[in-house]
């Protein structure tokens, strides 16, 4: 478990540096964007604020516009102003009597009529009085309107705080001091320290607005206004909630995200445990305890990769090392086998010679003509077996270059005529435009007519009904050359050793012409093979490489 514990824990600590990594990039990233974001929403508040400021005071300018066209304000204004100019007239005059009723009656009927005329009715109507006492009814006639004007007008007020969404309370004072409205909430009338212009924040919730007040394009006196700002600000607030919310999905988004990825991570070291590193590990142990071919050692500090690597370079050491022991032990063995099968072949060819030399010795006789051609066959067939094993052992039988059929092949059937002169028939299925191959000229001949003969040979016994038909085709890159029989073909233990020399059906035959057929084909860079011909017989299969496009050019 050692072995396998070092690989998973570097997957791990690179795992765990790559979320790290992940986490820091993300915290980062958040942290940024946070940042600007609560920027931008502070941005966002300051601008919500002082369109709320600017909407406040916009909404109590149109209701003291209002106001200043108002009749009853207009009527309080003027009360306001006649009651200031007869307490001045009045100020410096003597204590007055006390006013009769009926006079205070007909001046509050007539409040709005010159001192002289209200004298004229009041004579009128019998009344003994002077435009002194006149005035001075004239002054408490006006402080009771007044009184009653205000009242009425408050009540107005009252009723316009009452039914507006926004505004909270109402002050008038006038600049005379006799006239100080209320209506609604109290309106304070002291600026908090610090706070200056038109808008006051008294608190979150509320907002004062403090504007002169003008009747008949004169100044009279000045407005309060308290406002409720969250009625204002409602825009604001579910814009800044909005905000707020956007802030906390994309925290949540990037908390699922990270979530995901962690998951993801440990899915991957799993698997990457059951795929890649209990593999790595198993193998290593077996390439370790095959090449020292004993239980693997511990993993070195360099862990499973740099260990498999090692052991997979000992084990192509061992690997080529063993290949060379098993090339010589093959070569070893071809020669013991080739030596065997030469001495032994050597001796069927030899022995009867050295009988029939030795039988003349004996009889004391003169060799004649019968005993010269017996010599003669015996040394030939010694000759033809030293020939194959030479043409066998030849590592090249001529240069290699592009033949066109005629270079080989008609060699071939000029060569094999002459013994298919009184037998089986030859079929030569070879048209002119045949394809060209690359290849040794000598040994394609050579090939061509080991098979021909074998063929012949296969189907002699069959006389003149025995066939062999020779073909040359070109499919799929490659040149095939097919000699096919109609004999009786080759019993199954037989094929698969007829390429090894001295490996024979024939009864006077050596073993080595296929063997020399095989070698020379795969020096080429071919192949050849035998197999059952539908309807009985062999077909010898011959497959050489097609010519390229450097020969094409060439040719």
């Amino acid at each position: 478990m050692k072995r396998s514990r070092r690989l998973e824990e570097r997957l791990k600590a690179w795992a765990y540096a790559g979320a790290l990594t992940m986490v820091a990039s993300v915290l980062l990233c958040l942290g940024l964007l946070t940042v600007v974001w609560r920027r931008e929403v502070e941005q966002v508040r300051r601008e919500m604020d002082a369109y709320t400021r600017a909407e406040a005071l916009a909404l109590g300018r149109n209701l003291l516009y209002d106001l200043a066209s108002d009749p009853r304000v207009l009527r309080v204004h003027y009360l306001e102003q006649t009651l200031l100019s007869l307490r001045r007239e009045l100020k410096a005059a003597p204590a007055m009597p006390p006013v009769p009723e009926v006079l205070l009656t007909l001046v509050r009927s007539n409040i709005e009529l010159p001192d002289t005329q209200i004298w004229t009715q009041a004579r009128a109507l019998g009344l003994s009085t002077d435009l002194r006492t006149i005035t001075a009814a004239k002054r408490s006639a006006c402080e009771e309107v007044l009184a009653d004007a205000v009242e009425d007008l408050q009540e107005d007020l009252q009723a316009r705080v009452t039914f507006s969404d926004h505004l909270r309370g109402v002050r008038l004072a006038s600049t005379g001091d006799l006239v100080n409205l209320e209506a609604g909430e109290d309106v304070p009338v002291t600026v908090p320290h610090g706070e200056t212009g038109a808008t006051v924040e008294l608190s979150k919730g509320r907002l004062l607005v403090q504007l002169p007040l003008y009747v008949e394009t004169r100044h009279w006196g000045r407005a309060y206004l308290l406002m409720d700002r969250d009625v204002l600000s409602r825009v604001t607030v579910q814009l800044m909630e909005t905000l707020d919310l956007g802030t906390v999905v994309l925290f949540a988004l990037l908390v699922c995200l990270l979530s995901v990825w962690a998951l993801w991570t440990a899915w991957l070291l799993r698997t990457l445990r059951r795929d890649v590193v209990a593999p790595v590990v198993s193998l290593a142990g077996r390439m370790e305890a095959w090449a020292r071919r004993g239980p693997a050692e511990e993993v070195g500090a360099g862990g499973e990769p740099e260990q498999l690597n090692e052991a997979f370079g000992r084990l192509i050491e061992r690997v080529a090392g063993q290949q060379e022991q098993l090339l010589r032990a093959q070569k070893m063995g071809l020669m013991e086998r080739l030596g065997a099968g030469l001495s032994h072949e050597l001796n069927n060819a030899l022995n009867p010679a050295l009988l029939r030399l030795e039988e003349i010795a004996i009889e004391g006789r003169a060799p004649d003509a019968s005993d010269l051609r017996a010599l003669h066959d015996y040394l030939a067939s010694a000759q033809a077996i030293l020939k194959d094993v030479s043409a066998a052992a030849r590592t090249s039988s001529g240069p290699s270059r592009l033949l066109a059929p005629k270079d080989w092949l008609g060699v071939t059937r000029r060569l094999v005529e002459p013994h298919f002169a009184s037998g089986p028939r030859l079929i030569w299925d070879v048209s002119e435009d045949a394809p060209l191959v690359r290849g040794e000229g000598q040994g394609l001949v050579q090939v061509a007519v080991n098979l021909l003969l074998n063929a012949k040979e296969a189907v002699e016994k069959r006389g003149s009904e025995g066939e062999v038909r020779v073909s040359l085709k070109s499919a799929n890159g490659r040149v095939r050359l097919l000699v096919e029989d109609n004999g009786s073909g080759l019993s199954g233990t037989v094929v698969n050793h007829l390429f090894e020399p001295f490996v024979t059906t024939k009864a006077q035959g050596t073993g080595l012409g296929l063997f020399v057929v095989d070698t020379l084909v795969r020096r080429m860079g071919g192949r050849v093979s035998l197999n059952p011909r539908d309807g009985g017989g062999i077909v010898a299969e011959v497959i050489l490489p097609e010519p390229g496009k450097e020969d094409d050019e060439r040719a």
